[in-house]
């Protein structure tokens, strides 16, 4: 893979946070992002499409990176509006990782975080990054004053593959320890282990050690699912293979007829994974839910 550009931060006003998530198997309805692109630069990344949709050039999702500002200030005018009902969780972030790079230099994340607190707004956050650790004071006053679940992203073991695969990332042995403080701390804490990479990292030897490695750190509940494609994804990825290994080109090619993974393929290694899960007791996917699936639609 090519190395990537230094970042561009352009700074923004933006007119609105919150946003309306209609995914039904998700745990939450909304979300906020406080950074558009993202820094870590992931192959298999899904939301680069996001910069093309907003009407930004291809390739600058890892590059191009927006700070919103006024982040903080918008959402505590959002949440202190009489309809909003404060049970209802929110994603950070759905699209961008909220503590890249940029965050430590910015803050909007923490700063965001403050109103949160202000409000007792059940929250949901997904990261890779042990940077999270950085605001454990606040997040720590966040889930014992309401609901907080912290979700880390670890999709191998492999510091190797991971270098790869995640080259701005925070490194494995960071993201274990942030699970394990996390946990530490009294907060709820999950994985995801997305995206398994077919014939790469989803063998079941694979996914029983990440398993029984981040249940051992104290991970609440741990989700699988396999690679998928969307947008500049999937040729991004196939010129990863290009040079990881050549022999894999034409076993992926016949997985992926479409943008998604053949469903046998799909379904075995669901299978395997789930039943390693129920095993390591990493499957207490109640504690995702603040108001329960009574969260209106």
């Amino acid at each position: 893979m090519k190395k990537p550009k230094e970042p561009i931060y352009e700074h923004t006003q933006i007119k609105k946070m919150l946003h309306y998530v209609n995914v039904w198997f998700l745990p939450f309805r909304w979300g906020v992002n406080t950074y558009r692109g993202c820094e870590h630069n992931c192959v298999y990344c899904n939301a680069r499409y996001t910069h093309e949709y907003l009407g930004l050039p291809t390739g600058e999702f890892s590059h191009k990176i927006v700070v919103k500002d006024n982040a903080s200030e918008l959402l505590d005018k959002e949440f202190s509006k009489e309809k909003w009902n404060k049970k209802l969780t929110v994603n950070l972030a759905t699209v961008t990782d909220p503590y890249q790079p940029a965050e430590k230099r910015f803050e909007i994340t923490r700063g965001v975080l403050e109103i949160f607190l202000k409000y007792h707004n059940a929250l949901m956050i997904t990261t890779k990054s042990d940077l999270v650790l950085r605001d454990l004071d606040l997040l720590t006053e966040i889930a014992r004053t309401g609901f907080l679940n912290v979700v880390i992203t670890l999709p191998t073991l492999n510091e190797d593959l991971r270098v790869k695969i995640e080259p701005m990332v925070p490194p494995v042995e960071k993201r274990l320890e942030a699970i394990q403080k996390l946990h530490e701390a009294g907060i709820t804490v999950g994985v995801t282990a997305i995206p398994l990479l077919p014939y790469i990292s989803d063998s079941e030897k694979d996914v029983e050690e990440l398993v029984k490695t981040v249940a051992g750190q104290g991970a609440d509940y741990v989700i699988v699912d396999v690679l998928n494609f969307r947008g500049e994804a999937r040729n991004r990825f196939m010129e990863f293979l290009n040079s990881y290994d050549l022999d894999l080109i034409p076993k992926y090619e016949n997985l992926y007829e479409t943008n998604y993974c053949d469903k046998n393929y799909v379904k075995t290694v669901r299978r395997y994974a789930n039943k390693i899960i129920k095993q390591y007791k990493a499957d207490n996917y109640d504690k995702m839910y603040s108001y329960r699936k009574k969260e209106k639609k």
